[in-house]
């Protein structure tokens, strides 16, 4: 890992990791990198990076330095030759023709850097017969089979209304780049490429479904279809309507927690299935749904609120543990975002850990291009100490 990098706290201090993806996925890998410690530097094209203009900006900006740099121009081009020479990292995830002509496919860097580990995100891998489609998060859902897998049993198939599919390929892909640092640095291994892609990650997902499956291929059953918010092997899975109007959640699947169940709602002991979903929607009718999951939590039964975004952000349970953190934008607006998760070395007391400096308030997004002769020096010094011309500031 390389040593000379801005101060900063957590596991992955010291990792250089240059962020030259667009759009949402790959750039938020970059961003749990950068959640956890590394020295993230957001490459963006002259003009700034278009999803400047989305909502999600905020999501794969943060704790990030941002470079303009100009590929097509001779000195940005050098420049960024030499942030690849100097990286731990690079997050690609354009197709292979556009790639080649930035100087950023894996052949090419890897050529210039040996040791570095290259986390290319494609929507179904780097080979096989769909390589070639264009996918994303929404994609890989659908593709390995959790679209199919909600909704209602007799209704259409059904995708969330958040990119799922993004955010558990976002992790998987963090994990996997972190994995590759270890034997690079630790054990001695090769630079090599990481291959992302959604539908992997989203087959860990729905992983249950596949082990019966594959049981019943063989006896000649229909695939597993949709159980509403059921789950084939859980007791008791669903949300039901308080009295307040709010919403509760309860899942329950030993043997204990079905007989108190049974007693906390007033059924009689024994009762399951479909008798016990009944007893639990008329029970929490005749409650607010606060008093419902504080009755639940004392008999050490799994419920919680359906929080919508309001509640979230103004939970005290998540303030407290400071599980969303404010981010300012160059204008002076604030907007929340998640804080690091996993907390890697937070003092359970205090609520601090390195990644956050123990504060709700991250700093600031940058500005297109704000730090492009900062990184310059500090990651290609002595031999591009100059900064490249208009092309990149």
């Amino acid at each position: 890992m390389s040593a000379a990098t801005p101060a900063a706290g957590g596991p992955l201090a010291g990792l250089r990791v240059l962020d030259a993806a667009s759009l949402y996925a790959a750039p938020l890998l970059a961003s749990l990198l950068a959640d956890q410690g590394a020295d993230v530097v957001k490459l963006e094209p002259p003009g700034g990076d278009a999803y400047r203009a989305t909502g999600f900006w905020p999501l794969v900006a943060r704790g990030k330095r941002s470079v303009v740099l100009d590929p097509a121009d001779a000195d940005g081009r050098a420049a960024l030759r030499g942030l690849v020479a100097a990286a731990d990292v690079v997050v690609v995830n354009e197709p292979a023709a556009r790639l080649a002509a930035r100087g950023l496919d894996p052949d090419t860097m890897l050529a210039v850097n040996p040791d570095l580990v290259v986390a290319h995100v494609s929507g179904y891998g780097a080979a096989g017969p769909a390589a070639g489609r264009p996918g994303n998060g929404t994609m890989g859902e659908a593709f390995a089979g959790l679209t199919h897998m909600t909704g209602d049993p007799g209704g259409p198939p059904m995708l969330p209304s958040v990119p799922l599919g993004d955010a558990v390929m976002a992790y998987a892909g963090a994990f996997g780049v972190a994995a590759a640092c270890h034997d690079v640095r630790v054990n001695g291994g090769p630079g090599r490429v990481v291959d992302v892609n959604p539908v992997e990650a989203m087959l860990h997902v729905v992983g249950p479904t596949l082990v019966a499956a594959a049981a019943g291929m063989a006896a000649g059953a229909e695939p597993p279809g949709r159980l509403g918010g059921g789950l084939a092997g859980s007791a008791l899975r669903d949300v039901f309507a308080c009295a307040d109007g709010g919403w509760l959640a309860v899942s329950v699947s030993t043997p204990r927690q079905l007989r108190d169940l049974a007693v906390v709602v007033g059924a009689p002991v024994g009762t399951a299935g479909a008798a016990l979903g009944e007893a639990v929607r008329t029970w929490a009718g005749g409650l607010d749904r606060a008093e419902a999951v504080e009755r639940l939590a004392a008999a050490r039964l799994p419920g919680a609120p359906v929080n919508t975004a309001h509640d979230v952000v103004t939970d005290p349970h998540l303030r407290h543990r400071r599980a969303l953190r404010t981010l300012r934008t160059p204008d002076g607006a604030t907007v929340t975002v998640p804080a690091p998760a996993p907390r890697a070395g937070h003092d359970p007391k205090s609520g601090r850990h390195p990644s956050t400096g123990g504060g709700p308030d991250a700093g600031v997004l940058p500005t297109a291009g704000q730090h492009t002769g900062e990184v310059l020096r500090e990651w290609t010094a002595p031999a591009a100490a100059q900064e490249p011309a208009a092309s990149a500031k």
